[in-house]
């Protein structure tokens, strides 16, 4: 399983959500470009970056994750707001290995499986963040009624292969992962990239997820706050 380090962007510095609400951040007051480094020197090989304020609509963060693109040698995985192919388009000509589409998934399916289509299953990574099973949207402020597995299943029939299944409820807690969810999909889709994100604490939560075979997982809050030591995590 891939151990992939994360990194929330709002307003140019590193912050972590409590189950999305972003009256309930903590502001770290790093630069996300030196916070990238670091983890690539620790031996990390992807890192994965959400646009917190693209995904309210309020500003762009993009010229730190192009910094971090350009003066690491990270596979940069981005989130947040991206609503048109010219975003996606954008990205890749700054380096970015994939892009996570959310809430345009569930808004604008037919768009986003002529992007799966067009540029493949590892660059179109389908974010999958639910609450409660449900699907939400728009920056986690929405949820849908549309259950994950069959918000997968129409996915998977179109193409898409690798999809980041966050569970709002775990996110920020460092209470443990989502595993009851995990295994369930899992077992419903043995053949997709399942990327679990939210609630990882410890080692041990990361040996859980690799023991379900999970492709990879997400770790935000663990590392800021110091629960996993970088010198273990790789």
């Amino acid at each position: 399983m891939i151990r992939i380090p994360a990194i929330d962007l709002i307003n140019g510095t590193c912050v972590r959500l409590t189950k999305g609400e972003f009256d309930q951040s903590t502001m770290y007051n790093t630069d996300p470009v030196e916070i990238a480094k670091k983890y690539e020197k620790a031996g990390a090989k992807k890192i994965h970056i959400v646009d917190l304020d693209a995904a309210r609509g309020i500003r762009s963060n993009k010229e730190f994750i192009y910094q971090i693109a350009q003066e690491t040698n990270l596979d940069v995985q981005t989130g947040g707001g991206i609503k048109s192919k010219d975003q996606i388009e954008s990205f890749f000509e700054h380096g970015i290995k994939a892009v996570i589409i959310g809430s345009k998934a569930v808004t604008d399916r037919d768009e986003v499986k002529s992007w799966v289509k067009q540029y493949g299953g590892d660059k179109i990574i389908i974010g999958a963040d639910v609450r409660n099973r449900k699907i939400a949207i728009d920056g986690w402020l929405s949820t849908s009624e549309e259950d994950i597995s069959d918000f997968m299943l129409d996915y998977t029939i179109s193409g898409a292969n690798t999809f980041l299944c966050t569970d709002i409820q775990k996110d920020g807690m460092l209470e443990g992962t989502s595993n009851v969810l995990y295994k369930f999909l899992r077992i419903k889709f043995p053949d997709v990239k399942l990327i679990a994100s939210g609630g990882v604490s410890s080692i041990r939560d990361l040996e859980l997820l690799e023991e379900m075979e999970m492709y990879a997982c997400v770790i935000g809050k663990a590392l800021f706050e110091n629960r996993i030591e970088l010198n273990r995590l790789f």
